[in-house]
């Protein structure tokens, strides 16, 4: 995917698709959308690659206006801007990890981490103060005033998992959860010597970023990101669904799948955290707080509507199914020992 990407890109820039004026013949919309559309899939392949974007280092010198969507004319400037924050939070999780692992100052990182959250922050402020004429799954595909929502729940699902990627560390301390490499979750070693070793050092990083004061507190960084992963599971459930006679296909292009499985991460992990800190007692007795239940039902429902999403997906997208595959089996995993308790 990527190489054709780059490909495309390289293919869009020698027909000047990117040095566009404000020319408006028959097919200067076209024109627009193909070139930033482009733009959108080679700046997607480095946030799942978590590498800088091929030939793109610099956009400030493309002139090419946005497309247009009359229903919503702010769709695609927030479509896009989304991805840039993402873009950029894969830029700074690659600076985090190597402050962190060579204990350098992380004054600076720490600041960077501020400043994309406060981005992430004012983006999402412009896409709340849109509101749609009606819901999303009363909307004919048809019409562009379906795609230009669509643009914006997948711009805040694409900054919900910016927001997890900033925040993962502090939250959860990237410990792996998933069998499988998927996008920039870690993964589990299988040598055992080498999973000490990774331990101590883990350890090491963790009370060295203790003495560094991070802005965020564990505990906050974990509300963050468990908000965040909420938000991702409910908009992947209202992206509407195509109708056609041929029965059901794909919500979309599964270009938010790294999204999926980074709230997922965060659901699951999230609810081994409650597991590990409620009293042995009290989860083999059922009592539970009633805030306690509605938390975990939270994230049960979550990570069910992502699996319903994943599911719809890999209808038209097989490699997919990993993905959701792992997903699935992690969820069976981690709440039929609670639904059992619950059920007490």
């Amino acid at each position: 995917m990527t190489a054709r990407a780059s490909q495309a890109l390289i293919i869009a820039k020698n027909m000047s698709l990117h040095r566009m004026g404000l020319e408006n013949d028959t097919f200067s919309e076209a024109k627009r959308r193909a070139w930033w559309m482009t733009y959108f899939c080679a700046h997607l392949c480095s946030v799942v690659r978590q590498s800088a974007c091929l030939n793109v280092d610099d956009d400030s010198h493309f002139t090419t206006p946005y497309p247009r969507l009359e229903s919503d004319p702010e769709a695609w400037l927030i479509f896009l801007e989304a991805l840039r924050i993402g873009v950029a939070s894969v830029k700074f999780t690659t600076s985090y990890d190597e402050h962190l692992s060579s204990h350098a100052d992380m004054s600076r990182i720490f600041e960077q981490m501020k400043m994309l959250d406060t981005w992430v922050l004012e983006v999402s402020v412009r896409i709340e103060s849109y509101v749609p004429v009606s819901s999303s799954m009363e909307l004919d595909p048809a019409y562009e005033s379906a795609t230009a929502e669509v643009m914006r729940r997948l711009a805040r699902i694409r900054l919900s998992s910016t927001r997890i990627r900033l925040h993962r560390f502090r939250a959860f301390s990237d410990m792996p959860l998933f069998a499988e490499n998927h996008c920039d979750l870690s993964v589990p070693n299988t040598l055992n010597t080498a999973s000490s070793v990774t331990s101590d050092a883990e350890a090491s990083i963790a009370a060295y970023n203790m003495i560094q004061s991070p802005p965020f507190t564990n505990d906050r960084s974990t509300e963050i990101c468990v908000a965040s992963a909420l938000t991702i599971a409910r908009q992947l459930q209202r992206l509407p669904i195509p109708q056609t006679s041929d029965g059901v296909i794909s919500r979309a292009m599964p270009t938010c799948t790294c999204c999926a499985m980074q709230a997922s991460y965060v659901l699951l992990m999230q609810f081994y955290k409650l597991h590990a800190i409620l009293p042995a007692a009290r989860i083999s007795s059922g009592d539970l707080s009633v805030d306690t239940e509605r938390l975990i039902d939270e994230l049960r429902h979550g990570l069910e509507d992502i699996i319903v999403a994943m599911n719809n997906f890999a209808v038209s997208f097989e490699a997919i199914a990993g993905m959701r595959d792992e997903i699935e089996i992690a969820y069976h995993v981690a709440f039929a020992y609670m639904a059992t308790v619950l059920k007490k």
